[in-house]
């Protein structure tokens, strides 16, 4: 089996709203602990708890990925009415993202 690479964008605000406050990426993880690691550094970039990364349960995370990809997982984590939002990407998404 073909081992797949985890490709995100990472969008932050208000939750509830439709549009974020930030954008960005692609982000990628060829390994669980590239993953969490990338996951972390968000939560501490946007001064949110470290203890959100329990929520995203990464073991089983990175399982999925490895299985079915990254494009079809999205994730979200929520503090204080602020939305920490992990939006998977195809190969071809993250490639135009990365031009843009």
């Amino acid at each position: 089996m073909a081992r797949n690479i985890a490709r995100y964008s990472i969008s932050y605000g208000l939750s509830g709203c439709y549009m974020p406050d930030s954008v960005n990426g692609p982000y990628f993880a060829a390994t669980r602990k590239e993953l969490a690691a990338l996951i972390r550094a968000e939560l501490e970039f946007f001064d949110m708890p470290a203890s959100l990364f329990r929520e995203v349960h990464i073991t089983r995370l990175w399982q999925f990925i490895r299985h079915n990809g990254s494009s079809v997982m999205h994730f979200q984590l929520n503090h204080k009415g602020n939305t920490l939002a992990f939006h998977g990407l195809t190969e071809e998404e993250a490639e135009q993202m990365d031009v843009d």
